[in-house]
């Protein structure tokens, strides 16, 4: 039993302290669970403001929490995405520094002047670990890839490492990694343009038009309902019907957060838990707003 507390302790708390610290917040463990109470009952503070029933305050706070918990693997994997995308740079800074005949130390010394975003700190805990620490270049390079979990730095470890063991001219494979990360970061750029206006056109009509004309007919039906007074075959409109509509939306905006965030960054259970609060925080707001004002229309 333990045991599967402490890996449960370890994924939800210790490993995001762990990557808040690489990402320069030192913050420990007792301030981040801290964090995650917080955030735990202010999910519960906005259940009941919007007067949810309690499998709503429930998933309205599982969603908030979980999304909470991921934010720390979120941000680290948008540091990693900018190292990636600005290594080329980097790349071209170090053929050119090799193609006048300078040596390997030398043309990462180069990248480091440059301050590329990213990439350059990298470099330079390389040549602090070789200058301060006495690493060779083989176990810098190893460590620091190793230390970031990056696949195109330990791509480029390997090149370097290689070379270095076996020699031979750095300037071309360089190239060809160069050339082949920019082909692919255009790729992913088409990729994203083509899906991304399928998907806002999917998030305005399933986030905003729908809970907006179920929210008006909501209204119309309170008015409706308070004008016959009971008479007729229109039942009153009770205050359980609007949380139980307001229900339905929470729910059905939920599945379509955690449905777009797929084709966009694949099955990553963190990115799910964002996207799904942000799909229904505004479906929430959209049908609460609208059910709020919308009664004037028809009366």
């Amino acid at each position: 039993m333990n045991r599967y507390f402490d890996l449960i302790y370890y994924k939800t708390i210790k490993k995001n302290t762990i990557l808040l610290r690489r990402l320069g917040r030192y913050i420990d463990e007792k301030i981040f669970i801290s964090y995650i109470i917080l955030i735990f009952i202010i999910s519960i503070i906005i259940g009941l403001y919007f007067h949810l029933s309690l499998k709503g305050i429930a998933i309205l706070a599982f969603i908030y929490t979980g999304a909470a918990l991921s934010l720390p693997t979120i941000l680290y994997e948008n540091k990693i995405e900018t190292l990636e995308n600005n290594i080329p740079n980097a790349l071209y800074v170090m053929i050119l520094a090799l193609e006048s005949g300078r040596s390997i130390n030398e043309a990462i010394e180069e990248v480091v002047k440059s301050n590329i975003k990213e990439v350059s700190t990298v470099f330079r805990r390389i040549l602090y670990l070789m200058e301060k620490q006495k690493l060779s270049f083989e176990d810098a390079v190893t460590v620091v890839s190793t230390l970031y979990g990056s696949k195109v730095l330990k791509m480029l470890a390997k090149i370097l490492i290689e070379n270095r063991k076996y020699g031979g001219n750095l300037a071309e494979p360089l190239k060809i990694l160069a050339k082949t990360l920019e082909d692919l970061k255009l790729y992913k750029r088409q990729l994203l343009s083509v899906t991304a206006t399928g998907l806002a056109l999917g998030f305005i009509i399933l986030c905003g038009i729908v809970p907006t004309i179920a929210a008006v007919l909501g209204a119309y039906l309170i008015v409706t309902s308070k004008m016959v007074g009971g008479m007729g075959n229109i039942p009153p409109v009770t205050p359980k019907d609007i949380s139980r509509g307001l229900e339905i939306i929470q729910m059905g905006t939920t599945i379509i957060g955690m449905l777009f965030a797929i084709p966009i960054y694949g099955l990553k259970i963190e990115r799910m838990f964002l996207i799904s609060s942000i799909t229904m925080t505004s479906g929430i707001l959209a049908y609460h707003v609208i059910l709020t004002f919308a009664p004037r229309l028809f009366s």
